[in-house]
């Protein structure tokens, strides 16, 4: 199937215009055994073009945030072929209500990832923001304690931003050098398996980052 995507581009997946022609109407029976016959055959995008109202409602539905739409149709096309290749020919059952039903499974999957995703965010922006508080604007650079509602609310932006700048050790360290609770050096090394010098190296960055993010 990659090949049918690369050489194919979903037949114009990212705003799709299907010439009209016999095969268009063709029922889903016979396109399954097509494709599953040939995976490279045109009949999955005339499957994929039928179930696309189908795909656009469902991905509305979920309301995602951290993705974007036509890589989502993208993924509804893997789970299409999927779909294909696990639908049993002799079940009672359409196939668009089998092709929905792994779309909207593999989109609550996506969506509980997005919540997780969110959830690692909040945390680490509110401790970031509790380290603000403690230690004073100052910290990261020129003492701006002071600061105007609007500068307050552009740096509550910034922080939240935070985590899609770092890496996943400056993350972790950050989390673990914010928490409320913070650790020490010694245990957040130990805990993270990094020697002082890596630790040393992790934290300067996150500051640099940081100083960047917020004051550039």
């Amino acid at each position: 199937m990659s090949n049918l995507i690369l050489n194919h581009k979903f037949i114009r997946i990212r705003g799709i215009s299907m010439t009209k022609n016999k095969n268009y109407v063709a029922n889903d029976l016979e396109l399954i055994t097509d494709i599953l016959a040939d995976p490279e055959s045109l009949s999955l995008l005339i499957l994929f073009q039928k179930y696309h109202p189908l795909v656009i409602s469902t991905i509305s539905a979920f309301k995602f945030r951290y993705y974007d739409f036509d890589d989502l149709k993208v993924e509804a096309m893997v789970i299409c072929y999927q779909s294909v290749q696990n639908f049993e020919l002799d079940r009672n059952v359409p196939f668009g209500s089998f092709f929905k039903a792994n779309l909207s499974n593999y989109f609550r999957t996506l969506l509980r990832n997005q919540a997780a995703k969110k959830r690692h965010f909040d945390l680490l922006a509110n401790s970031f923001e509790s380290l603000i508080t403690e230690k004073g604007s100052g910290y990261l650079g020129p003492d701006r304690t002071n600061l105007t509602p609007d500068r307050q609310v552009l740096l509550e932006a910034d922080i939240a931003r935070l985590p899609k700048v770092l890496s996943s050790l400056e993350n972790q360290v950050m989390q673990m050098y914010c928490n409320p609770n913070p650790y020490s050096k010694e245990t957040i090394a130990n805990k993270l398996n990094i020697s002082h010098k890596t630790l040393y190296s992790a934290t300067s960055r996150c500051k640099k980052k940081t100083k960047k993010l917020i004051y550039s």
